[in-house]
C-alpha cells in the first residue's frame, strides 16, 4: 500500500484522494488492481482508513484516533457504535499535541456526538504530567456544575498512552484572544481577562479543597513561597526587589482558585458567546494577583497600551473581583523576573536572556512599582 507520509508524522490524517482512487457503482475505492472484465478491486474508504491507522500507528493523528475511539467505547459501552471522523492536528502546546475530530455515537442518549480534542502528551512532558491531567479533569468536572460567565470544555476522560495520560475534551468554539490592544475589533483584552479572573476568583468551591487540589492556604503564603526564589540571589537589584516585596505582602486572606495561565492562547472569544477558558493544567489555589501578573509580566505597557495594569485592575474590580492592589501584582512580576534571572545564571543554559538583561528587568519592574 502506498504511503503518503513518514511513520513519525504528526500532521493530519491522510485524505482518500489521488490517482489510485476511483468511484465505482457508488463506492469510492483505493484501487489495488483491475479484473479481466475491467472492474476495479481494492479498499473502501473505511478499509483504507483502517489500514492507514495500522501502518502509521506511531503518527500523532493515528494515536489520537485510538484514544478517541477507545475512551468513548469505555465510557459508553460496547453496545454504542463509535465512529471517529478524520483527525486533524489542532496545535502544539508546551507539553502536549492537540488533535481534533468529529465523534459520532449511535445511540446517543446523552447527546455526546460532536467535535472533540485529544491532547496527547509528548515524550519530553514533565514527569508529573499525569498529576496535572488528573487535576485538570477534576477542576473541569467541578466547574462544569457551576453557573459561570465564561465557558469551559466538557472533559470526557483520560487514557494512558505510552506511559502518560492523554486527555479528551469537547472542542469549544472561538478564536484566541489577542492581548494587544486594537488588534480585534470591539475587544478590550484587559476587560476580557479582568472579567474572567474576577468571576473565577470569587467562586466558592470548598469541594476542590476537600478533593485536595493543591496550592497555598492563604494569599500571603503564596506570596512568601513565590518570593523564596530571591533567597538564592545576591545581586543588589535582587536584594532591593526582595526587600520591597516583603514590605508589600498581600493580606493573609484565604487563597482562591487561580487558572495560572490566563494568556491569550487559553482564552477563546466568539461573537454572541461568553469567552471560553481552556488549559487548566496550571490551576491551583493561590493569590488572585498571580493570575494578573502572569498576563502583565512586568512589561512597561501591558496590552501594548499606556496604564495597561491599571486598566486590568479597573476591569477586575468593576467585575467584582477580590481586593487586589497594584503592588500585589508587582510582587509576582518581580518573583517571575527573579526566576528568569536565576535561569540566566545556569552554566548550561542554551541562549536566552543574559544575566545583565534579566537584572535590568528586575530593576525596571521595581521602578514601576515604586513610582
Amino acid at each position: 500500500m502506498k504511503k503518503t507520509r513518514t511513520k513519525d508524522s504528526r500532521d493530519d490524517e491522510p485524505l482518500p484522494e489521488g490517482e489510485e482512487w476511483v468511484e465505482w457503482c457508488g463506492v469510492r475505492l483505493w484501487v489495488a488492481g483491475w479484473t479481466s472484465g475491467g472492474a476495479p478491486y481494492g479498499l473502501t474508504v473505511d478499509e483504507w482508513r483502517s489500514a492507514m491507522r495500522e501502518s502509521e500507528h506511531p503518527a500523532g493523528w493515528a494515536r489520537a484516533w485510538w484514544v478517541l475511539e477507545t475512551l468513548f467505547t469505555l465510557r459508553c459501552g460496547t453496545e454504542v457504535a463509535v465512529e471517529v471522523g478524520r483527525v486533524s492536528r489542532l496545535g502544539r502546546g508546551m507539553s502536549r499535541d492537540a488533535f481534533v475530530a468529529w465523534v459520532s455515537l449511535e445511540p446517543d442518549p446523552e447527546a455526546l456526538s460532536g467535535q472533540y480534542v485529544a491532547l496527547l502528551p509528548r515524550p519530553e512532558s514533565e514527569p508529573d504530567h499525569d498529576t496535572f491531567v488528573r487535576r485538570e479533569l477534576l477542576i473541569l468536572e467541578v466547574l462544569g456544575q457551576q453557573v459561570l460567565p465564561f465557558r469551559v470544555p466538557l472533559a470526557i476522560g483520560a487514557l494512558p498512552l505510552a506511559g502518560k495520560l492523554a486527555l479528551v475534551q469537547r472542542a469549544i468554539g472561538g478564536i484566541t484572544l489577542d492581548l494587544r490592544a486594537g488588534r480585534q475589533s470591539g475587544v478590550r483584552p484587559w476587560e476580557v481577562v479582568g472579567q474572567i479572573a474576577a468571576a473565577l476568583h470569587t467562586l466558592e468551591l470548598p469541594v476542590l479543597r476537600q478533593l485536595r487540589v493543591p496550592g497555598a492556604a492563604t494569599r500571603r503564603d503564596h506570596a512568601l513561597e513565590a518570593l523564596a526564589v530571591f533567597n538564592e540571589l545576591d545581586a543588589p537589584e535582587a536584594v532591593d526587589a526582595q526587600a520591597w516585596a516583603l514590605e508589600h505582602l498581600p493580606p493573609p486572606e484565604p487563597a482562591r482558585l487561580t487558572h495560572g495561565d490566563l494568556l491569550g492562547q487559553n482564552i477563546l472569544i466568539e461573537p454572541n458567546e461568553p469567552p471560553a477558558v481552556i488549559d487548566w493544567t496550571c490551576a491551583s489555589f493561590g493569590d488572585p494577583a498571580w493570575d494578573l501578573a502572569v498576563v502583565t509580566r512586568g512589561v512597561r505597557r501591558p496590552f501594548q497600551t499606556e496604564r495597561g495594569l491599571a486598566h486590568l485592575l479597573d476591569a477586575y474590580r468593576a467585575a467584582g473581583g477580590v481586593g487586589l492592589q497594584a503592588e500585589h501584582v508587582r510582587l509576582y512580576e518581580l518573583a517571575m523576573a527573579a526566576t528568569w534571572y536565576r535561569e540566566s545564571l545556569a552554566p548550561n543554559r542554551n541562549g536566552g536572556e543574559s544575566p545583565a538583561a534579566a537584572l535590568a528587568r528586575i530593576e525596571r519592574i521595581l521602578t514601576l512599582a515604586t513610582r
